[in-house]
């Protein structure tokens, strides 16, 4: 390999082993492989060295004919496309070193992955608001339906006539309606009569 020649071509020569024994050969020997590997890295500077050599090889760049002088462009073709081959099949057998990526042997190793501890506790979902249900009150005892019905719309007739801003306190607001109702519906009590009693003369002893 050293030399140019692929593994086809070796083992085509006579005293050779056969392409499929070599490959057994690899897959069962550790120290076999190694040394195969380094002949694939001499094979990949014979190509290199391949590739400058036709780079600069202008032997057919000029066509002299008699008096006339011409391009050779199919020999500049012909050139280019053993260039473009022999990278491709360094790119191929060795993308490490002549891919399109190359890659530093030195940084190669083994990968490591380790799981990392979090210090926080991961968050826990918020629980779902409580519903509120509407739980009708109880009647304070001695009210009946009527009476609670008129209560609630006493109130409600409070909330709607005294102002919102309204500072004043609820001890007033009550005096207030106390003194309109007994305006209203208390009446007057006859007044009472005074009877006084006659004093008597003390009598003569």
């Amino acid at each position: 390999m050293a030399g140019g020649k692929g593994l086809r071509q070796i083992c085509s020569q006579e005293g050779m082993p056969d392409r499929h024994t070599v490959l057994r050969w690899l897959d069962a020997n550790e120290g076999f492989r190694a040394r195969y590997a380094q002949a694939r890295e001499a094979l990949m500077d014979w190509y290199s060295e391949e590739i400058l050599r036709i780079a600069f090889d202008d032997s057919g760049d000029l066509i002299i004919d008699g008096d006339r002088v011409m391009s050779g462009h199919h020999v500049v073709q012909r050139a280019r496309l053993k260039v473009d081959t022999v990278k491709w099949v360094m790119a191929k057998l060795h993308p490490g070193r002549y891919g399109e990526r190359p890659v530093d042997a030195s940084s190669q190793g083994p990968i490591t992955i380790s799981w990392l501890e979090s210090d926080k506790a991961p968050p826990v979902a918020p629980e779902p608001p409580k519903q509120i249900t509407y739980q009708k009150p109880e009647l304070p005892a001695g009210l009946s339906e009527r009476d609670w019905s008129v209560l609630v719309s006493l109130l409600e007739t409070v909330k709607r006539t005294i102002p919102s801003n309204s500072d004043d306190p609820p001890e007033l607001v009550f005096g207030i309606m106390r003194d309109a109702l007994l305006e209203h519906y208390a009446k007057d009590e006859p007044p009472k009569r005074v009877v006084l009693k006659p004093r008597g003369r003390p009598g003569k002893g």
